[in-house]
């Protein structure tokens, strides 16, 4: 009797492990790393939609073919006696039909949806139904900070992007002095890459007001898990009156204070810049386009590693 109840205690703890153990590892999320699971913006609605949509498809396919599974192990086991076995059976067109032609169907569905959402959401394109002139944000990647640029307010921050709800960000990005990185606030929308000497273009609009975490996602370095910065939605009034605080600032971008970020420095806090270098994005650009041999543009700077 104890050996009896013991397998059977064992038989509950292991299935009470089976369902607790996703659990657990749900619970490590950081509740601000959910992404497009909790869109605050308009385009990571959108992808929020296309990766439900297409969860759903694909489980059309998924669900009968696991239930079958199960099914099949029970039904035919050889201690299961059936009336209906059929050694000479082997093959049937209808269920061929089946099992070939509903899959087929979903792939062309979902090749579809795919690729007409692809266009719909090229990152180099205005958001189709927004109005008004978007705001253009500078993105430079450095070791390992980022440096957000405002050419029409004349400010710079680093570590700290701010931007006005419901209207639409262009975000110019490239990198300096560290290699090929990836901006990234998924609650807001897609990752996108930018490497030295080239421009990548993202269009964002984020529909609520909050705090929310941007990030690196591609590895290029020993600072990179702490190359995060914070993402603050507000109205637009608020942001204006953050532009002219932040104008009043004694800290002003020059080409010494530039040089002094091109240094490889980890977990920087936040800071704030008036009167950047004029054109500093494109100067940073050039700097790498025109560049040839085997030296580095910055080989007289600190590297990375």
């Amino acid at each position: 009797m104890k050996k009896i109840a013991f397998t059977q205690f064992s038989k509950c703890l292991f299935k009470f492990g089976i369902f607790l153990f996703p659990l657990m590892l749900l619970g490590g999320c950081n509740e601000h790393l959910v992404g497009m699971l909790d869109p605050k913006g308009l385009i990571a609605h959108q992808e929020h939609k296309l990766f439900f949509d297409t969860l759903a498809l694909m489980l059309i396919v998924v669900l009968p073919v696991i239930v079958m599974s199960i099914t099949f192990v029970y039904h035919y086991q050889i201690s299961h006696r059936i009336r209906d076995y059929k050694p000479n059976w082997s093959h049937s067109y209808f269920l061929e039909s089946l099992w070939w032609g509903i899959p087929c169907i979903i792939i062309v569905i979902l090749a579809t949806i795919t690729w007409k959402k692809t266009h719909e959401m090229d990152p180099y394109n205005k958001i189709p139904g927004i109005t008004g002139t978007p705001l253009v944000v500078q993105a430079i990647a450095l070791p390992w900070k980022w440096l957000f640029i405002y050419p029409q307010q004349g400010i710079a921050t680093v570590n700290y992007l701010e931007i006005p709800v419901g209207q639409e960000v262009e975000y110019w990005i490239t990198v300096d002095n560290v290699p090929m990185s990836a901006f990234f606030v998924p609650q807001l929308g897609s990752q996108i890459y930018a490497m030295a000497g080239m421009r990548t273009r993202l269009h964002l609009v984020a529909d609520t007001v909050g705090v929310y975490d941007g990030m690196n996602t591609q590895f290029n370095g020993d600072g990179f898990s702490d190359m995060h910065f914070e993402t603050h939605v507000v109205e637009p009034a608020e942001m204006q009156r953050w532009v002219n605080d932040v104008k009043k600032s004694s800290h002003s971008l020059t080409d010494a204070a530039y040089k002094e970020l091109l240094h490889p420095t980890t977990a920087d806090k936040p800071k704030f810049y008036s009167k950047p270098v004029p054109e500093l994005f494109n100067h940073v650009l050039m700097t790498y386009m025109n560049s040839s041999g085997p030296l580095h543009p910055r080989n007289n700077q600190l590297k990375f590693q």
